[in-house]
Order: structure tokens, then C-alpha cells, then sequence
């Protein structure tokens, strides 16, 4: 945003934080947009580069609500999605229709290629819940980035005039300046500068920060590199319902010979293991599943096939973790191995 465009107005509005707990509606504002690239330079548009962030941030606050671990719960509204033009008070009308609680406008900076650093502001007569919203954002950002901190302001923008509820404006960096400009352009900076918006906004509404993990789902075909089995495990699509394009069987008995799937878990947690098999009256009625722990599960292939069938759910570490299906069960039947699914951390 160049320093010496926005039009300047006088009014204010502040809410108090202990109406909301843990929830809250935030609106969005990405700067310019459209018709307005705002600010320039080293290749880059200020319109783009706070789209990008601004679409980021909404992630992780949509990752925080489905996240119940920690964090808190939050309603999204964005001024704009999309490379389009807003004005201002369009800006004001989206956050003000929706009954926002928070306006959190991001926008870059620029003026003469040497200032550099971060700053954010809030309305001069803004009361002391907004300047806690733009004091916590201003003390993540520079967490974030590390650059140079221009400190707090105020000024009376438009945006943060115009807008029935706490608002603060982030400038994150200067987009014209040689430093600045590998932050305000990487897809990797601006992901941080959303996650450590996210800090900001929980901080605010007395939450400890909170890193939400997406849930992740792995899953192991028997035609997939993490199984493995021996050659008694013969491949059949006899019976419909099968995962992919084929399952193993065997028949039962008192010998050692587990089928086995692994799956390579990036982040350890509480994981939620299921199965698939095909069914019939001469499948196992207790298959025993041993989980990563060691533990048996015994299911009843003899129904519920063409499914996921749920084994446990367990604490697992990150790595390769292990499911196997042994044929070790009542003598007369088949033990199906076609598919497992590991989901979490949840």
C-alpha cells in the first residue's frame, strides 16, 4: 500500500472480547485487488502477494475450528477471493453485513526501496480491545519474518473507520525494498505470516497459540509397495466388493504367515485403523488384525465387506508403522487381506 493513498475519516467502534469465548467471526481484508495492483516491485503486486496471504490465513483459521485439540473455533468471511476490486467501503459493507467481530485488513507496504520493517496500525480513537488485536499482530509478525519492527501506529484509514467492530491494518513488509521483497513474494513467508496471524488472533481471545494439524489418510492396498505376504496369499477377484483391483486370501490354520501392510506416518498422534475385505460365508468370523502396538483385534469377515471396518484407534509415532492380518484362527475358512487405512492425528 503506498503510505500516502488512503483516504482519511474519523469514527470508531470497539467490542469487547468476553462476548465470543473461543469463537468468533473474522473477516479478511486483502488489500487492493482488480483494478488496483497496489504497491510494486522486484516483480511482484502488493494485490497478489496479500490475496495469497489472506487465502492462507483463512486455511489455518479453517484448520483451527476443524482442529479440536486446541486453538479455537472461528466463521471466515473474506472481502475478496479473487483478483477483483473492492472500494473501501465495500470492504466496510462485507465485514459490516456479516457481523464480523474482528476486521483483519493485510495489506504490503512501499515508498522509496530503503524503508523496510513491519507496522500495523488501528484507529486513533480505537479503544484498548483493538489495540490489543493490532499489538498481538504486530508482535507475531515480527516472530514471523523478522524484520524490522516499525511498531505500532495509528491512522485513520478508511477501513478502519468504516467498520462496526475492532479492525487493525498489517502492513507485513515493504514490497519495493530488496530485503522485504523475499518475504512479501515466497509462498513460504506468506504462509507463515497467515500461521502467525492465526498466534495472533487466539492470543487475542486469551488462547494459547495453537499449531492445528490437519487430519492425514494413508492407506495400503494390497497391491501397494508397503505390503507384503507370501506366496500362499493368492490374488483374487472371485468376490465383489474388494478395494482396488484384487485382494489376497488364504486359507486358515495353526502356522505363522501374516500378510502386512506399513504406512509411513509423517506426524505422530492418535490414529483411527480400518479394514477392508470382501465377505462370505467362508470367511474367518474372527480374523486377527495385530495392530502396531502389538495388540489383536478380531473381526468378522463373514459380513460388513465392500466397507471400512474400524480396528481400534491408537497412539502411533511417526514413521512406519505396521498392520498386520494373520491367518491364525479357526481351521476351515479364508482370511481376507485387501486394504487398511490409517486417519489422523485426530
Amino acid at each position: 500500500m503506498k503510505r500516502t493513498t488512503l483516504a482519511l475519516t474519523v469514527a470508531a467502534f470497539a467490542l469487547t472480547t468476553s462476548c465470543f469465548a473461543v469463537t468468533a467471526k473474522i473477516c479478511i481484508d486483502p488489500g487492493h485487488g482488480g483494478s488496483d495492483p497496489g504497491a510494486g516491485g522486484f516483480g511482484q503486486s502488493e494485490a497478489t502477494n496479500v490475496l495469497n496471504t489472506s487465502l492462507k490465513f483463512k486455511t489455518w483459521l479453517d484448520k483451527d475450528t476443524n482442529d479440536a485439540g486446541g486453538g479455537g473455533s472461528w466463521s471466515v468471511v473474506m472481502t475478496r477471493s479473487t483478483d477483483v476490486y473492492v472500494s473501501l467501503q465495500g470492504r466496510c459493507d462485507v465485514a459490516n453485513n456479516a457481523g464480523a467481530n474482528r476486521f483483519m485488513c493485510i495489506h504490503n507496504n512501499a515508498f522509496n526501496t530503503t524503508a523496510n520493517g513491519t507496522e500495523t496500525f488501528c484507529s486513533p480513537t480505537a479503544g484498548t480491545t483493538t489495540q490489543d488485536l493490532r499489538n498481538k499482530v504486530q508482535d507475531r509478525m515480527i516472530q514471523a519474518w523478522g524484520r524490522a519492527n516499525r511498531g505500532v501506529k495509528t491512522a485513520a484509514y478508511y477501513v478502519l473507520e468504516h467498520t462496526a467492530m475492532n479492525a487493525e491494518l498489517a502492513e507485513l513488509a515493504f514490497v519495493d525494498n530488496a530485503g522485504d521483497s523475499v518475504y512479501t513474494g515466497s509462498a513460504t513467508h506468506q504462509d507463515t505470516a497467515a500461521k502467525y496471524h492465526l498466534y495472533a488472533i487466539q492470543n487475542h481471545f486469551g488462547l494459547t497459540a495453537y499449531t492445528p494439524v490437519v487430519a492425514q489418510t494413508y492407506v495400503v492396498d494390497n497391491t501397494s509397495s508397503g505390503f507384503s505376504a507370501s506366496t500362499n496369499w493368492t490374488l483374487s477377484t472371485s468376490e465383489p466388493g474388494y478395494y482396488g483391483t484384487n485382494y489376497r486370501a488364504r486359507a486358515t490354520g495353526s502356522v505363522s504367515d501374516a500378510a502386512q501392510w506399513t504406512a509411513t506416518i509423517a506426524t505422530g498422534g492418535n490414529y483411527t485403523m480400518s479394514a477392508w475385505w470382501t465377505s462370505n460365508a467362508n470367511r474367518a468370523a474372527a480374523a486377527p488384525y495385530i495392530l502396531p502396538d502389538g495388540t489383536t483385534v478380531a473381526k468378522n469377515q463373514q459380513t460388513s465387506g465392500g466397507v471400512w471396518n474400524t480396528l481400534a484407534s491408537k497412539s502411533l509415532s511417526s514413521g512406519a508403522n505396521s498392520i498386520k492380518l494373520s491367518c491364525w484362527t479357526t481351521a476351515g475358512y479364508y482370511v481376507i487381506a485387501d486394504a487398511v487405512k490409517f486417519v489422523g492425528p485426530n
